[in-house]
């Protein structure tokens, strides 16, 4: 982001003080998400009582978003901001945050909202260090590809649009009943397709889809990224080959923004077929909402691994 641009904005607008929660509404809420997939739940949720723009758009590496100016101002009328926390959009938000000069949404504010609030997270770090690559102190925060995970950002969402649209509650709760019964059916579906893969050794470029692992009993064999965001080595790709040939790897998970000429190489030389998967909505065709996305991501997973509903 310019820092002339970002100059010119605060400039242009001073502090955004909170408003009060009984005072009734006469336009949508505006609200603003890190996720194309929080968006989506805020959506389901609201309804037309909001107006929800996400920061993402669906195809990027989520560790790696540059923050543009249009999302400062966003950021700076927005009601309710809704992340994931657990460090995925650190390099980013608090920037904005203290740009953006809104009090309605900074930390601890009735309008910040962080779903992965009391998520058991894996892979939390025992130390923290740079030479482990790029860590996340509060574990993996990779929380909207568990299947579980729809569910559990929902209750956190809710609740946020309760606290700064109380109006707006019986509405509301009955849309988050509604979707709640979809989630459900959803995740029966999933988990029929993930009695095949129990068992299965896959690997992953980088640690996107350790929550989809362990949810469905799968092994993760090895990883493109020999550490979380630090590119792979010669070295590290030909250990790789070796062990996924020993090991009999059943296939590569990769994402759009990660499925490189680096995979291609490691699918053709160890012979192992590779799922390109939706990391977020919007990313793929046929991904525009959370369901659909996780839909599409077992879908191409079963198409390796078995399991796959037939079309």
């Amino acid at each position: 982001m310019k820092n002339s641009l970002l100059a010119l904005l605060l400039v242009l607008s001073g502090p955004t003080l909170p408003a009060r929660a009984d005072t009734p509404r006469t336009e949508a809420l505006r609200v603003v998400t890190t996720l194309p997939d929080l968006a989506d739940l805020v959506r389901e949720i609201g309804g037309a009582r909001v107006d929800v723009q996400s920061l993402y758009k669906g195809k990027e590496n989520t560790h790696a978003l540059t923050a543009k100016p249009s999302h400062l101002v966003a950021m700076s009328k927005a009601d309710l901001f809704v992340q994931v926390g657990l460090s995925l959009e650190a390099s980013f938000v608090p920037g904005l945050m203290e740009s953006a000069r809104n009090a309605r949404i900074q930390p601890g504010a009735p309008g910040f909202v962080n779903v992965s609030e009391g998520w058991e997270a894996l892979e939390v770090p025992e130390s923290l260090s740079r030479k482990a690559g790029d860590v996340h102190p509060q574990g993996n925060p990779h929380m909207n590809l568990d299947p579980r995970g729809g569910a559990f950002m929902a209750e956190r969402i809710l609740a946020g649009l309760v606290r700064v649209d109380p109006a707006g509650k019986e509405e509301y709760e009955r849309r988050h009943a509604e979707l709640a019964k979809k989630l459900a059916e959803a995740r029966a579906r999933w988990d029929a397709l993930g009695q095949a893969w129990k068992g299965k050794k896959v690997v992953v470029y980088h640690q996107e889809y350790d929550y989809l692992a362990a949810y469905h009993g799968l092994e993760i064999l090895g990883k493109v990224e020999p550490k979380p965001g630090i590119p792979p080595t010669p070295n590290h790709v030909a250990e790789l080959i070796a062990a996924m040939k020993s090991g009999h790897a059943d296939a590569i998970l990769s994402a759009p923004w990660s499925n490189n000429e680096t995979v291609e190489r490691i699918a053709e030389a160890s012979g192992v077929k590779v799922a390109e998967l939706p990391n977020m909505c919007g990313g793929i065709p046929g991904t525009d909402t959370w369901i659909a996305m996780m839909d599409l991501l077992h879908q191409r997973v079963g198409e390796v691994l078995g399991g796959a509903p037939a079309r």
